[in-house]
């Protein structure tokens, strides 16, 4: 046993932070850097941590699109980053395409309705590019279609993520899929990692960083297997 959780039971969503991972290409880059060291003399060891609010596996505040309206990180409340996580599985989705609503309606023909303060995770399979290919990772990814996000806002969710680099699909500059989630106070995930070990539900705990005022933070995403 663990923690109370029987061994094997939980999954970590969340992909390692180290340096050379894929990142977007405006954004800071990760990177540790040793300040002390014992075997230098120091009495203990210690190293910087340089990156961007949105390295590795993280989620997007509205502050990241919406500057001024927008809350940050640090605003969400900590029932956010609890409870049932949704898997849906669109592993079939071209590159560069975007999944329109009948995705969500197949979905819930299958395994019932979305319901309010639900996490919603779109598996396309891109985490097998992260370390593999990491070029491969930040081209011709998959996203979402505005029409599915609207649906998203209505069912009420708390979170909607992927295992790509953005929820928009690659190619376009419109970011329609941020703004429809953002403005209306859902956390974006992205770069999230073994989607495709879970079930259709499952629960999970998915903790930011308290950056003040942050557009985003890394996550710890843990999925409680039933």
């Amino acid at each position: 046993m663990t923690s109370g959780f029987p061994d094997g039971r939980m999954i970590d969503l969340t992909h390692p932070l180290e340096a050379g991972i894929p990142a977007w290409p405006s954004h800071a880059k990760f990177g540790l850097a040793q300040v002390e060291s014992i075997a230098a003399g120091d009495v203990s060891c210690h190293s910087a941590v340089s990156m961007s609010e949105h390295s590795g596996t993280h989620f997007d505040a509205p502050k990241h699109f919406l500057e001024q309206e927008g809350w940050g990180i640090d605003k969400a409340p900590l029932h956010s980053f609890f409870g049932r996580l949704l898997v849906i599985d669109a592993t079939g989705t071209a590159p560069a395409a975007q999944l329109d609503e009948d995705v969500l309606a197949r979905w819930e023909a299958l395994n019932g309705r979305v319901e309010p303060h639900d996490a919603v995770c779109f598996h396309f399979g891109w985490d097998r590019f992260w370390t593999d290919d990491p070029e491969r990772f930040l081209a011709g990814w998959p996203g979402l279609g505005g029409a599915l996000c609207n649906r998203l806002v209505e069912r009420g969710v708390r979170i909607v993520a992927t295992d790509c680099i953005s929820i928009d699909a690659s190619g376009g500059n419109d970011f329609e899929a941020h703004h429809a989630l953002l403005g209306a106070g859902i956390l974006i995930g992205e770069n999230f990692n073994n989607l495709g070990l879970l079930p259709p539900i499952s629960r999970a705990a998915t903790l930011p960083l308290p950056i003040v005022g942050g557009t985003g933070s890394p996550i710890r995403a843990i999925a409680f297997l039933p």
